[in-house]
């Protein structure tokens, strides 16, 4: 038995098969906004070079995009209504910090729109990443929420525009297998309450809420 790793908050397409610590297959896809036609796709062909059953999944819950995360968490509650595998929801940024060495603290950006950037800030306990908050911000307000942090920055669309407000920031994209290491600590979620973590609404909520 193995689990399953879903993170489609971004405008890459992550998916992993992973057995105790050890990563059989990962693969990740720039897909943009293709991720509903691909993911199943991807799967299916991850299970076939595997062989391995599952018996978790671990998906991003956000915050990210709001297409990708619907298309995930869509796709995972259906795998498993009808398979009875557990889920368990994961906070993408925690996936995210795993990127790198824990130690000292992140400032880890993930832009999502033309002037708006989510954040995230990190710091090494006990061998861990700890969220210390998870925010969004306009993109030139981001320098002055930063103090002692390492500056991370996920590689999404005019990522650069961003890294050119930053001295030697690093540059990460999203590896789902990642999301397994905070998600082992977490309880498996209830289908009827997982859901995605925008932090704010998306533009058809802030309509329909007018």
């Amino acid at each position: 038995m193995a689990d399953l790793a879903i993170d489609t908050s971004t405008s890459y397409l992550s998916l992993a098969i992973v057995k105790g610590d050890i990563t059989l297959y990962e693969k990740n896809v720039f897909s943009l906004k293709l991720h509903s036609i691909l993911l199943p796709k991807e799967i299916e062909r991850a299970l076939e070079i595997t062989k391995e059953k599952i018996e978790r999944i671990f998906v991003a819950i956000g915050p990210g995009s709001f297409t990708g995360l619907r298309v995930g968490l869509s796709l995972v509650k259906g795998m498993s209504l009808f398979s009875d595998i557990q889920v368990v929801g994961v906070p993408t940024f925690d996936g995210l910090a795993y990127n790198l060495p824990i130690e000292g603290k992140l400032f880890i950006i993930m832009r999502y729109r033309m002037s708006k950037a989510y954040y995230g800030i990190y710091r090494a306990e006990d061998r861990k990443w700890i969220c210390e908050r998870l925010g969004v911000a306009e993109i030139e307000e981001l320098p002055k929420l930063v103090t002692d942090e390492k500056i991370v920055i996920v590689k999404e669309q005019n990522y650069n525009e961003i890294a050119s407000m930053f001295q030697d920031p690093v540059f990460i994209t999203p590896k789902a297998s990642l999301l397994t290491i905070p998600g082992r600590e977490k309880k498996p979620s209830k289908l009827e309450e997982l859901e995605p973590i925008y932090i704010e609404p998306s533009e058809a909520e802030k309509i329909k809420g007018v």
